[in-house]
């Protein structure tokens, strides 16, 4: 017998969305389900606030929005942040100077947006269009003249910083400047990307920091996830549901495993456990 639920916590891409970044109407009637039962319904994703797609923003059903792997949590009704968990200005400065030195391409995150250099842009351009992932990085990037006037060291805070290194030896290199600098964290997502975030924050603090919010106890949540950086947020949860799609890592942590993101598995759980 599983508990109450009082919060649904998911994951996008993955998970809540299809492969073609889709909400299909059997999970949308899922949620709306839940929300009419009094369920809170909260987006946790790795995107930052610009990249989450309007399927998702516009849902009436929707009142907080947790991006950038929970450095900031969005209140969507009064249109405002409501927590912001970022990287002081002087470290994301640092950290900008380090990786330049790096074979790699990187992207700050900084109110809502990813900011991105023409070049990494035109990589882009040449390599999503047409698929899935072009509405993704179209609407959620910002193309800035240099990181380096954006972030001055003074000013501009990276809420993450995120990597793509094909190497490995690069990836090495990339997590020894993190664990030189102090006070951050990166997670591995697959074999190329690094996520980079200040020590501390994850989906799962977020979650934590949305419940306290809300006045909701953390062991009345569910969490769905399939990827490596949810792992800390299926931990948090009551209730915590890997996708047939998800990572080794996440199905282990996983007290349910439902369908894959193209089979509504995120609806047959909320079907399943709110009645």
């Amino acid at each position: 017998m599983y508990k109450k639920i009082e919060l649904i916590g998911t994951d996008l891409d993955g998970t809540l969305l299809n492969d073609d970044k889709e909400l299909t109407e059997e999970t949308l009637f899922a949620l709306r389900n839940a929300h009419n039962k009094g369920v809170h319904i909260v987006p946790i994703t790795g995107r930052p606030l610009r990249g989450v797609p309007s399927c998702i923003k516009e849902l009436p059903q929707i009142e907080y929005i947790i991006s950038s792997n929970g450095a900031e949590i969005f209140d969507v009704k009064n249109g405002c942040t409501l927590f912001s968990f970022s990287i002081d200005s002087k470290t994301s400065r640092v950290l900008i100077d380090e990786l330049r030195k790096l074979d790699c391409m990187f992207e700050p995150f900084c109110d809502g947006a990813g900011y991105t250099e023409q070049s990494i842009f035109d990589y882009y351009v040449s390599t999503f269009k047409g698929t899935p992932l072009e509405d993704y990085f179209f609407s959620s990037r910002v193309i800035c003249d240099s990181y380096d006037q954006l972030f001055d060291g003074k000013s501009n805070c990276a809420e993450e910083i995120f990597v793509n290194c094909a190497k490995a030896e690069t990836r090495s290199r990339v997590i020894e400047i993190v664990e030189k600098l102090g006070g951050l964290q990166y997670c591995n997502l697959g074999d190329r990307f690094i996520e980079i975030t200040k020590k501390g924050v994850d989906k799962g603090a977020a979650l934590k920091a949305i419940c306290a919010h809300l006045g909701v106890d953390i062991n009345n949540t569910i969490a769905f996830a399939d990827g490596e950086n949810d792992l800390e947020f299926m931990q948090a949860a009551g209730t915590a549901v890997a996708m047939e799609n998800a990572f080794p890592i996440i199905k282990n942590a996983a007290d349910i495993i439902t369908k894959s993101n193209n089979d509504n598995g995120v609806a047959i759980i909320i079907n399943e456990l709110i009645q």
